[in-house]
């Protein structure tokens, strides 16, 4: 693995960690990510979101471009809330590669609050490097088993 990439993903833990609330916040190294990647215009997704599922009508107004992507995560099932049942990732570096889609869109800093909402206390937005574009998205992961693994 290259050296950027491993600082890449040093970074993203310490952001992801901020976002979870189990370390201190990381306002500047979140601000180098979006600099570099633009990663609050890409929305990683894998499950109802998606073109085609029962929940897309909450992105569908966003516009945008649609791409398959990948990135490493396994997927499991909200446990409860009003999500329970649906699928739900869990990040990992050791984790197969989940393919997914990647919407961009200058839409979606004006809708995190709406989606993060929709989402619920069972998901969290995290950031997470796409594998083998060496790009960075933001994702929806099952927060309870994420504070497990990074806490």
């Amino acid at each position: 693995m290259n050296t950027d990439l491993d600082e890449l993903k040093v970074t993203l833990d310490h952001v992801n960690r901020a976002r979870l609330g189990i370390a201190a916040g990381e306002d500047s190294a979140e601000r180098d990510i979006e600099r570099a990647y633009r990663a609050s215009m890409t929305l990683a997704i894998y499950g109802t979101l998606a073109p085609g599922k029962v929940n897309h009508h909450h992105i569908a107004d966003l516009g945008g471009t649609w791409r398959d992507a990948a990135v490493r995560g396994s997927l499991g099932r909200v446990p409860c809330g009003i999500h329970e049942g649906l699928p739900a990732i869990v990040l990992g570096p050791a984790q197969p590669l989940h393919p997914l889609k990647l919407l961009a869109s200058e839409a979606l800093p004006a809708a995190w609050d709406h989606l993060d909402a929709f989402e619920g206390e069972e998901m969290q937005r995290l950031l997470v490097p796409l594998e083998g574009e060496g790009g960075v998205a933001n994702i929806y992961a099952l927060r309870r088993k994420m504070i497990e693994l990074l806490g």
